[in-house]
């Protein structure tokens, strides 16, 4: 294994050298799941090993950083583990980028409350009764 990882993500510079507190996700080995992943990465690298040796090589080589998933998308997020849902998929940009953020955020951790922290590891936690909690995230900027 490289001694650093890229986010092959099309137009992503990323790379866990010059990146600090991001993941680096695999891409699933479920064919029609890591289909969907391939697609929105728009990488033609990634695009050809998918179509000439299927999903477990394109897993075994390649990571999208998690920048491009959204903060549902994960079962557990700290500043040392981000687990993502079975099942997520990648968003079609990056949705926080350090270069933008990091003038008002030093690190990710300090994103996370230990109220997140204790939601992430606890899977029996249900949102409070609020009225403007927006289950169907509709209401949420894309």
């Amino acid at each position: 294994m490289p001694s650093h990882m890229n986010c092959c993500f099309n137009k992503c510079t990323n790379s866990s050298r010059s990146t600090q507190n991001l993941s680096f996700h695999k891409f699933p080995t479920n064919e029609s799941l890591c289909k969907q992943w391939v697609e929105l990465c728009q990488n033609d690298k990634v695009i050809q090993k998918f179509k000439n040796h299927g999903s477990s090589q394109v897993s075994k080589s390649f990571r999208i950083c998690s920048e491009h998933f959204k903060r549902e998308d994960y079962v557990l997020w700290t500043s040392k583990k981000k687990v993502l849902h079975k099942g997520s998929i990648p968003t079609g940009q990056q949705l926080i980028s350090p270069k933008t953020t990091h003038s008002n955020i030093t690190t990710w951790s300090d994103m996370i409350t230990e109220e997140d922290e204790a939601v992430a590891n606890n899977a029996s936690w249900s949102p409070r009764g609020t009225p403007n909690f927006d289950l169907s995230g509709s209401g949420k900027l894309e």
